[in-house]
């Protein structure tokens, strides 16, 4: 069996590593020059700075970096929050803890009406109560500190706002537990030499990887997959995709048609090297949703350099870097140099309007007797410990 897979992000390269495993004859297709998609590590001399995914709340993506042979290494991180004056602030006042305890307790009950729905590694079949946004959602159950609670960690992992996102999304990603793990500063998951090393360790074990190879056209004939680039043109058994492609691509309609339906949001990262040393992960309130607004910054330590990486929406242009520069001075951060500004689209979902209660049911149903399949953050939601599961289920189907 020859299998074709679009895109050589994480879940891209997850699959060819684990169908490889199984003697299958794979070829990747990446149109960017490196490898990774949102695993980006910038490796300098005593440096690993990491510019798109950089934490891991699930463990169960242990089991692929021992196997990998990857040092990874748990520690608990630290959090401030900026007011609209660049105050430094408490995430919640101390008299609502017990309003909080309160709320999570019903949240946990309100949404065990829906456990069906949200279990699983891949996203289903959607409760209509679960299609309104999640600051609908929070409001109509009278969760008023769980809105408060949980908004910068959306928003920092490329959500949007929270008046835009689909309850659905928010509580499969953001289940009871991941809530508790963060109100509880509970040890998060860190690759030690940035999550570059993870796909580096993949790629060793692929024999056909394309580079600059931007795919124009895929389409089904007698049973095969022809997938096409502007230099040349190949058959295969099979195809998966693990990236939103352009509209017109894929010739089958009704996966033209998701393309369609499928957005992300345009999400930017700055590095820069600072002279502060005493810096924690920050989120900034007042922006939190906003497009051209910093959401937060994290640092690291790197021979005797502070690294702090800012995050925003939007497209990278000046006016947004001059934003977030300022923001950051006006906290107090002195900035002595712009490393590098990345720009990613993240988070493939549907929109309000466009998300049906069938929506990815129909998708599964159609894949059953496909020989063309979507995987990765198309699918499941984007972490990479459950990415990791979901694209074993597939490679498993498929074997």
């Amino acid at each position: 069996m020859k299998v074709a897979i679009i895109g050589a992000g994480f879940s891209g390269m997850l699959a060819a590593y684990l169908l490889e495993k199984e003697g299958i004859d794979v070829t990747v297709y990446e149109k960017q020059e490196y490898l990774g998609g949102h695993c980006r590590t910038i490796a300098s001399i005593n440096e690993n700075i990491e510019l798109g995914t950089t934490v891991l709340f699930s463990k169960s993506i242990k089991e692929l970096l021992i196997e990998l042979q990857i040092d990874y290494t748990e520690r608990f991180i630290y959090r401030n929050y900026i007011d609209d004056n660049y105050n430094n602030v408490e995430h919640m006042l101390s008299d609502e803890i017990s309003l909080l305890i309160e709320e999570l307790n019903r949240l946990r009950v309100i949404l065990d009406r829906y456990t069906p729905i949200l279990q699983g590694t891949n996203y289903g079949n959607i409760h209509k109560d679960l299609l309104v946004p999640l600051k609908t959602f929070l409001k109509n159950n009278n969760l008023n500190i769980v809105h408060h609670v949980i908004e910068p960690y959306l928003s920092s992992f490329g959500f949007g706002n929270i008046e835009d996102v689909q309850a659905y999304y928010a509580f499969k990603t953001f289940n009871i537990n991941t809530i508790y793990t963060f109100i509880q500063g509970k040890k998060l998951l860190f690759i030690k030499k940035g999550t570059t090393e993870l796909i580096h360790k993949l790629s060793k074990k692929v024999s056909d990887i394309r580079l600059s190879l931007e795919v124009t056209n895929i389409d089904i004939k007698d049973n095969k997959v022809i997938v096409d680039t502007i230099y040349n043109s190949e058959s295969f058994d099979k195809v998966l995709i693990a990236t939103k492609l352009p509209i017109g691509v894929i010739k089958n309609q009704f996966y033209n048609k998701f393309m369609e339906k499928v957005i992300t949001n345009p999400f930017i990262s700055c590095a820069f090297e600072v002279t502060n040393k005493k810096l924690t992960t920050t989120y900034y309130k007042t922006n939190l949703g906003k497009k051209g607004k910093i959401q937060c910054f994290h640092t690291s330590r790197h021979n005797h350099k502070t690294i702090l990486v800012a995050y925003a929406y939007g497209i990278a242009n000046n006016k947004i870097i001059d934003n977030i520069t300022n923001d950051l001075c006006h906290t107090g951060i002195d900035i002595k140099r712009l490393i590098t500004v990345k720009q990613w689209d993240i988070f493939p979902h549907v929109e309000n309007k466009k998300l049906t209660e069938d929506f990815y049911e129909e998708l599964f149903n159609r894949q059953k007797d496909s020989n063309m399949r979507l995987i990765g953050s198309l699918i499941s939601k984007p972490e990479l410990g459950n990415l990791y599961l979901s694209v074993n289920e597939i490679v498993k189907e498929l074997t």
